[in-house]
């Protein structure tokens, strides 16, 4: 979900780091699986080109990862009071602190990053349900560039600007992607191979498309649907594409496409009420991505097929 700049307590992310580091930045999104939050993500800038070192971050079980969008001139920093590494970040490269090291930070040249908040509860809680080991920490290379990392905060970026609400099993599905990549690529997780597992059963497969028919107008979630099969979200993400060959935000975006259509040829009403009616929130998203999988717009296709 989108968050305004007061949501964001507890954890440090959102407000919390934006004001430790006297930048601007508020919580985009929050995903959470189980109730418990599992992923924060904060868009950070500051034009000013010097700041001072910052005080140290009290203790808590979590990672921060901050994204470079855009060159930074030098990134400082200590651990417990004691150097770490200081230099340049380019964009695309990635900086990881573990939160329990009592980290301050000194930056110099214009900032803008996003932070990823990652509880360690959330990493041990995907490990075990992969049949893992917990992960003992994350790690990346001060100098490297992580190109999956770049896409998929672009993709977030997009989503969250564009319509989070109506966005939301798109978003949750980027959020567990994310937790995945950390947790193996950063964290070194391998999952046992009887964790992999297969597709839905098929009550399953039935139960997770009526609740998407029925619910197109709804902020429907991943862990909505994923609760009515009896699963986690991301066992029901990556099952329901291996049993369907799509992700389950696809499928309910055709889903809208299709009731849409059936809207537009039985019905007067007018485009806007369409849109809400079949989940897309305002008339100019619906636009969007009915031209986007159809080639025409809305209004196009029902004149092609009403007229004449």
């Amino acid at each position: 979900m989108k968050e305004g700049s007061d949501s964001a307590s507890g954890g440090f992310y959102g407000r919390r780091i934006s004001e430790h580091l006297g930048m601007e930045g508020d919580c985009l999104l929050r995903v959470h699986r189980e109730g418990q939050l599992a992923l924060a993500m904060t868009r950070l800038t500051c034009s000013r080109f010097v700041r001072e070192r910052t005080a140290a971050i009290p203790s808590e079980p979590a990672f921060s990862i901050l994204h470079q969008l855009g060159d930074l001139e030098r990134h400082s920093c200590w651990l417990a009071g004691k150097p770490r590494y200081s230099g340049a970040f380019g964009a695309g490269t990635v900086s990881v602190t573990n939160l329990m090291d009592n980290p301050q930070c000194e930056f110099r040249g214009p900032f803008d990053a996003v932070q990823y908040y990652v509880p360690t509860s959330a990493l041990d809680e995907f490990a075990r349900e992969h049949g893992a080991k917990p992960v003992a920490t994350l790690k990346w290379g001060r100098d490297q560039r992580d190109p999956y990392l770049s896409t998929l905060s672009s993709v977030l970026l997009s989503a969250v600007e564009q319509d989070p609400v109506n966005n939301q099993l798109f978003i949750d599905q980027i959020g567990l992607s994310l937790i995945a990549h950390f947790a193996q690529t950063y964290g070194g997780m391998r999952p046992q191979d009887s964790a992999v597992g297969g597709g839905l059963a098929p009550w399953q497969e039935r139960r997770a498309k009526e609740i998407m028919r029925t619910r197109l107008a709804s902020g429907l979630t991943i862990a909505d649907v994923a609760a009515e099969c009896k699963l986690t979200p991301s066992h029901f993400a990556r099952s329901f594409r291996r049993t369907t060959g799509i992700a389950p935000h696809e499928f309910l975006s055709q889903l809208r496409i299709e009731e849409a259509k059936r809207q537009m040829l039985s019905t007067k009403l007018p485009l806007a009420d369409i849109a809400l009616i079949c989940g897309f929130g305002d008339q100019s998203y619906f636009t969007r991505v009915f031209s986007r999988s159809v080639g025409a717009s809305p209004g196009a296709w029902r004149r092609a097929r009403t007229e004449g």
